[in-house]
């Protein structure tokens, strides 16, 4: 199995959501000593926002774009090409003002891409990105679990829909909360909570392909 694993926040060693995505990927790896893992730091190499001669070279068929199509898409045919080849994404992301962090959006925007990972076909928008599965580990800063929170949740929405957008419809939200706005019990317990959800989704995920 071939996982890539996207970390997505930019608070480096401080980041919750960077210690469980390595946790998860530590736990696959102890489960399968044959994991290859590409890691991709959002932080560290943020994708570059589409122009408008990205978006002209998108909707040009690969045999008619100029050289300059071609350049302004090389970024963009890379990342996708990481997204193919995996079985599995694993995906640290901590929430932002409610929604994803703008640099994972620019990876979105790069990998949205037709006749890549979706096509149009007589029955509509076909999503390429099939058989393949999905982690979200998301953290929050504030408790999410509770009537007036949970409505401000536009992260597990937006994800969902992107993703089975391109065809990705297997997804897992392990959502950790509240790590940063709460007492430093309510914080420990929020963060044991999500390792033993990783833990368990980790021994689910080795069990199918075994």
């Amino acid at each position: 199995m071939k996982v890539l694993h996207i970390d997505s926040s930019v608070r480096g060693e401080w980041s919750v959501s960077r210690d469980l995505s390595a946790l998860f990927v530590h736990e696959l790896k102890n489960a399968d000593p044959e994991l290859e893992v590409d890691h991709l730091d959002l932080a560290q190499h943020i994708p570059a926002h589409p122009t408008a001669l990205f978006i002209r070279g998108n909707y040009t068929p690969a045999s008619e774009r100029t050289s300059e199509m071609i350049a302004e898409l090389q970024e963009s045919e890379l990342l996708v090409d990481r997204v193919l080849s995996a079985d599995t994404l694993v995906i640290g992301m901590p929430m932002y003002n409610f929604s994803v962090p703008s640099i994972f959006k620019a990876f979105i925007d790069n990998i949205v891409r037709i006749d890549r990972t979706f096509k149009m076909s007589g029955h509509g928008i076909e999503g390429l990105l099939t058989n393949k599965k999905a982690i979200v580990i998301n953290t929050r800063g504030a408790d999410f679990n509770n009537d007036h929170m949970e409505p401000m949740d536009q992260l597990q929405p937006y994800v969902k829909t992107i993703f089975a957008f391109m065809g990705l419809i297997d997804v897992t939200f392990i959502n950790v909360s509240p790590v940063q706005f709460s007492e430093v019990d309510a914080r420990a317990k929020a963060i044991n909570k999500g390792k033993d959800e990783i833990i368990r989704t980790v021994e689910s995920l080795t069990s199918q392909i075994q």
